[in-house]
């Protein structure tokens, strides 16, 4: 897990892609409040954003430590199979020993065909609308609204290469940065890094 950068991404890291950013005023501001003004973001996400999302915040839970002490435990039995086939000739050992590298695959396979699937099924092309404030972020999609707090308390996130990912009450927000302005992008980052907490 990778916490947000105190510095913007150099350019080879994160190519904008021409996105233009827009000064927004906060309309929600209480009468007795300074009118803040906020970031507008227009953008719509890609297949391999949304699936570099879930590839690291554990969509699939077979993935990680337990794929990786799954398949140690699998290649030791596999070994042991196959020592007691030389050994013995037994033909069932040869089964065994292949049925575990075949067990192995599916693993490492299943997880990310699942991934890759679900997010080719989620990339629909639809557009997001974010507007970021120093005490929140406003989503738009469809025309359903929903707003982040930026309290310092109660959302985290996590920087996975060239996206932003915002947890909030069991929902994921993604902020591709190649949608950001190079000029903005630093405020951008410093509203979401002193509103949030680092994603565990």
């Amino acid at each position: 897990m990778e916490t947000i950068s105190q510095e913007p991404e150099d350019d080879d890291a994160t190519e904008w892609d021409g996105s233009e950013a827009e000064l927004v005023a906060d309309d929600d501001a209480a009468v007795y409040e300074d009118v803040q003004t906020g970031i507008r973001l227009n953008y719509t996400l890609r297949e391999e954003e949304i699936y570099q999302c879930l590839k690291n915040t554990g969509y699939i839970k077979t993935t990680g430590m337990r794929a990786v002490i799954e398949t140690i435990v699998l290649a030791i039995a596999a070994v042991i199979f196959l020592v007691n086939f030389i050994a013995d000739g037994f033909t069932g050992a040869m089964v065994m020993a292949v049925v575990c590298v075949v067990l192995i695959a599916v693993i490492w396979l299943v997880p990310e065909l699942g991934m890759r699937h679900q997010a080719k099924k989620q990339a629909s092309g639809e557009e997001f609308t974010m507007e970021i404030y120093p005490d929140s972020i406003v989503v738009e999609k469809n025309g359903q609204e929903w707003e982040i707090p930026l309290d310092g308390k109660s959302a985290s996130c996590a920087q996975y290469e060239n996206i932003v990912a915002l947890f909030y009450q069991g929902k994921i927000v993604v902020l591709p940065l190649r949608c950001v302005e190079p000029a903005v992008l630093p405020e951008v980052q410093a509203m979401i890094i002193a509103g949030t907490l680092p994603h565990e």
